[in-house]
């Protein structure tokens, strides 16, 4: 398996039960900020990092993070086009950098 496919697949293990209060996060930052997404550092979180308000990317920040035309529109479909009551767009920076662009479903 390539190495950031196991980065993702770690980081996303150890974010799991942290959904619930990721889910309050996501809709508290939608409803200051607007759209947008969490960016998350692998190697933050397997430091114990618990992504925050300070994480959170508004849309237009979001999509300048990025140089390469295709990622700076995937992202922008994705973040113009998710339920906010429903989701939360997560971007996950790994150390050998790759980046993911993940739907987070919400939990209640």
């Amino acid at each position: 398996m390539n190495i950031s496919i196991k980065e993702r697949e770690k980081t996303l293990t150890l974010l799991e039960p942290q959904m619930k209060r990721l889910s309050v996060l996501f809709k508290r930052c939608y409803l200051k900020l607007g759209r947008g997404a969490l960016v998350v550092y692998t190697d933050m979180v397997e430091n114990g990092h618990e992504p925050n308000e300070i994480d959170y990317s508004v849309a237009d920040d979001a999509v300048d993070m990025f140089e390469d035309p295709k990622s700076r529109n995937d992202i922008d479909r994705m973040i113009a086009n998710y339920d906010h009551k429903k989701e939360g767009i997560l971007i996950l920076i790994t150390k050998s950098s790759a980046t993911w662009f993940i739907t987070c479903k919400l939990k209640k």
